[in-house]
């Protein structure tokens, strides 16, 4: 009976995806950093297309929400942080995209996709990945600014 109300605990706090739970039961979670974003009418003259944040111009940088969740692998292994696997994702921008609630943190309208970067590490390491610009997979984990973002697993290949 104990083992079936940790399992309710579970899903609630990450959903009905089953890899979630494997992974909360491993002691590891998914944290995430914006590796790239789709632009379209961009005002500030940059032709539409898939852009590296690394490769943007100044002025579609400074459209960008200050607290994007920008981190690379090396914040995290630098921070001592395992990281247990690797992948990308995506996030298709239909309807805004803001990273804290309260509509703080949005995307502006250009923005079309977001490309994602997704790291595992240890459940341990939540809090110390997020105060590094990554930002939780279980936002529910962290409560307060965070709000749960949804996105689709991709081939890194893709984001291009």
């Amino acid at each position: 009976m104990k083992k079936a109300v940790v399992l309710l605990a579970l899903l609630a706090l990450v959903g009905c995806d089953e890899d979630d739970v494997k992974d909360i039961l491993n002691g590891q979670t998914k944290v995430f950093a914006v590796s790239g974003v789709e632009v379209e009418g961009s005002a500030t003259g940059l032709p539409d297309g898939y852009y590296k944040l690394s490769d943007l111009n100044d002025g579609t940088k400074a459209s960008l929400p200050d607290s994007l969740p920008d981190g690379i692998k090396a914040d995290l292994t630098n921070a001592g942080i395992t990281v247990h696997a690797q992948s990308c994702g995506q996030i298709v921008v239909d309807e805004g995209l803001c990273f804290e609630s309260g509509n703080k943190a949005c995307v502006p309208d250009e923005i079309k996709k977001v490309g994602l970067d997704v790291y595992k590490i240890d459940l341990d390491d939540i809090k110390t990945a997020q105060n590094l610009d990554f930002y939780p997979t279980l936002a529910a984990e962290l409560g307060g600014l965070f709000v749960q973002i949804d996105y689709d697993d991709v081939s890194c290949a893709t984001l291009k």
